[in-house]
């Protein structure tokens, strides 16, 4: 407990030691003031207290309020850089796993039909080969081919969609309001975009490769089970003879039954 309070009454030296510094400061720009202006007799009272009045304010609250006016940008700024690390994969730049689930459930609520359902699309892309580059190339060259992939699905969705990153080699795309046809054009388009990129670890070119598993559902439903059928979806995209990309399309009351734990 007094290290507790010594820690605590440390935190102030600084700050007490500004205000002391900056009150006396003040009062000796303002005698010094006082003592030009009333130094001479060509000035008359009234004359000396205008000018007073005008020198004192701008000679201590200007740069006073400079003072403050850029501690507070510089607060603001440290506080979106806080909560910008605190929502983002340091690597790539797009929404980590907890922000991205949360996010979606926001999403969600405001992505309604006319008929008063929720409907969407969730993607989930998984870097086929980044284990390969890791193992062959260092890590380093496995994220930065994560970070082109990152950059390519960030140019091939619209700025209402949420992507984030999951795992190590996994993405998540949710699209609000996306029918099965919007869904699947941006999965064709992003698996397009990162097979013709031209990624180059170590000066030789690696061709990146995408698997996708999605769901497309048209009514409430849980995060957890959206997810749950897009990973299925992605494992038989990642199966022998596949083509890299499954969708499934979850029905109404496909939909009742997931949350009843079906």
């Amino acid at each position: 407990m007094d290290k507790t309070l010594l820690h605590n009454s440390r935190q102030w030296i600084g700050p007490a030691a500004l205000v002391v510094f900056g009150v006396l400061a003040a009062v000796g720009i303002s005698f010094l003031v006082h003592y030009l202006l009333f130094f001479g007799d060509d000035i008359n009272p009234y004359q000396r207290a205008l000018a007073a009045a005008l020198v004192l304010p701008v000679v201590i609250a200007a740069p006073l309020l400079a003072y403050i006016g850029y501690s507070a940008e510089t607060l603001r700024r440290l506080k979106r850089e806080r909560n910008f690390a605190a929502a983002h994969d340091p690597s790539t730049e797009v929404l980590n796993g907890n922000a991205f689930t949360t996010l979606v459930e926001r999403r969600r609520s405001v992505s309604i039909s006319e008929a008063g359902r929720t409907f969407g699309a969730l993607l989930i892309l998984e870097a086929e080969n980044a284990r390969a580059i890791n193992l062959n190339y260092g890590f380093r060259w496995g994220e930065e081919s994560m970070r082109q992939i990152a950059a390519l699905i960030r140019a091939n969705v619209r700025r209402s969609d949420v992507v984030g990153r999951l795992s190590d080699r996994e993405f998540g795309i949710f699209l609000p309001g996306a029918t099965v046809e919007q869904a699947r054009d941006v999965g064709e388009r992003i698996r397009s975009a990162a097979a013709s990129a031209a990624f180059l670890a170590e000066g030789e070119p690696v061709e990146l490769t995408l698997d996708i598993g999605g769901v497309i559902f048209d009514d409430q439903i849980e995060f957890q089970g959206l997810m749950r059928i897009a990973s299925e979806q992605l494992d038989m995209a990642k199966a022998k003879g596949a083509d890299g990309f499954r969708l499934s399309a979850l029905q109404p009351g496909e939909a009742g039954n997931e949350r009843s734990g079906r």
